[in-house]
């Protein structure tokens, strides 16, 4: 999928898309009077299969404003060799600011997931990434079946490493449903938010106090650059989506001061 955002007059538009299965996108709609793209990605084979790849680029220039979803979970199914592959490349131009908000991946039974995200982005543009999974079909009983999952983020800010995450998971080799890992919490929701202006340490007591209240483990942590990361753990979907949703909301309203729509699917 490429997908490159510009701004035109008072609204943001979508000035190239093209994608190919397993994905497609639909016409952005809008919301709000500041012309901020509102789109899905939708992904309708079913799920990746082992040795399916997508790959995709999201370019935001100067001054676009874009919120992308996906219209439901992503299915990674079993796979016998090779795994399913995600890579996802975003650039943001100066002043742009993008809110990237998928559903949960969910690992099937000896699923292989291997994903990267890199990040380009100018030194005063904005940037709210989430990235969601469950451990399997929880309502099965299909809890860390999965082979493994391994994941790796870099952020790079005006030309300088500023975030390197890695995830790496093979439960048959480590009990990551234990105490002190996932401690049996098959959920886990991880918030990335980089911005400089306005600096996040104005409100950072408001979100910590939003984790507090999540039933969960959860925890936040301050960047070396400008920005947050928040991670939490959490036993169903339906906790693990009323966090992610509380928490945009407090971006958006709290650290934008602009006006939050809940999104309906």
């Amino acid at each position: 999928a490429e997908l490159s955002f510009s701004r035109r007059g008072r609204r943001t538009i979508l000035q190239r898309g093209y994608t190919s299965l397993p994905a497609q996108i639909i016409r952005p709609f809008y919301w709000e009077d500041d012309g901020r793209a509102y789109l899905y990605l939708l992904t309708p084979t079913g799920g990746m299969l082992g040795g399916d790849r997508l790959d995709i680029h999201i370019v935001l220039e100067p001054g676009a404003q874009v919120c992308l979803t996906t219209a439901s979970a992503t299915k990674v199914h079993p796979a016998t060799d090779r795994p399913a592959v995600q890579t996802l490349h975003i650039e943001l131009g100066a002043g742009s600011c993008l809110e990237y908000l998928p559903e949960p991946t969910i690992l099937f039974r000896d699923a292989r997931w291997q994903q990267h995200t890199l990040v380009h982005r100018e030194v005063d543009s904005r940037l709210l990434l989430v990235e969601a999974w469950s451990a399997g079909r929880i309502a099965r009983r299909e809890v860390f079946a999965f082979t493994s999952l391994e994941t790796a983020l870099d952020i790079v800010t005006a030309g300088r490493l500023s975030v390197y995450d890695r995830l790496r998971l093979h439960p048959a080799a480590y009990p990551f449903q234990r105490l002190g890992l996932w401690a049996g919490h098959p959920y886990l929701l991880t918030l990335y938010l980089l911005q400089d202006s306005p600096p996040t340490s104005t409100w950072l007591q408001e979100v910590r106090q939003r984790l507090a209240d999540h039933p969960g483990p959860a925890g936040l942590s301050r960047l070396a650059t400008p920005g947050i990361v928040a991670r939490a753990l959490a036993d169903d979907a339906e906790a693990l989506t009323h966090l992610m949703q509380v928490l945009w909301r407090q971006v958006r309203e709290d650290g934008w001061g602009e006006t939050w729509n809940f999104w309906r699917k």
